[in-house]
């Protein structure tokens, strides 16, 4: 009974494997931009306000108008939204107080963020 049960579980698990490939052809090509840009959003929710004294209430704005922008479905939207609260949640145990690092780190994601948002942009708009 033991080995039935483990070989339908094997099954079940081989199935989610066959899919996969069918669910990423269906993503669009600037997916993995936006997974980044999700994650250094998400970086800079924590950072920009502890280096910079921001409002963090913007970051997550911008995070929601981008996530609705997308109309993903519920799958890609918690893949984007995990990208997003993983980066949140590692700086947060990392940084108390702002320091050298945590200003560098706040400065080049300013940078990258940009770069990102202007590429997506530019693939929007053709």
């Amino acid at each position: 009974m033991r080995w039935l049960a483990t070989g339908f579980l094997g099954l079940g698990l081989a199935f989610c494997v066959i899919d996969a490939p069918k669910a990423a052809e269906n993503l669009p090509p600037y997916e993995q931009s936006l997974r980044r840009l999700s994650a250094v959003v998400g970086a800079l929710m924590f950072l920009d306000p502890l280096c910079n004294n921001t409002s963090a209430t913007s970051w997550y704005e911008q995070m929601a108008a981008l996530l609705d922008a997308e109309n993903a479905d519920d799958a890609r939207r918690r893949n984007i939204t995990d990208r997003f609260n993983r980066a949140y949640r590692t700086y947060a145990r990392t940084y108390r107080s702002c320091n050298s690092q945590a200003a560098k780190i706040t400065e080049i994601y300013h940078a990258e963020g940009q770069a990102l948002l202007n590429q997506l942009k530019l693939k929007h708009a053709r």
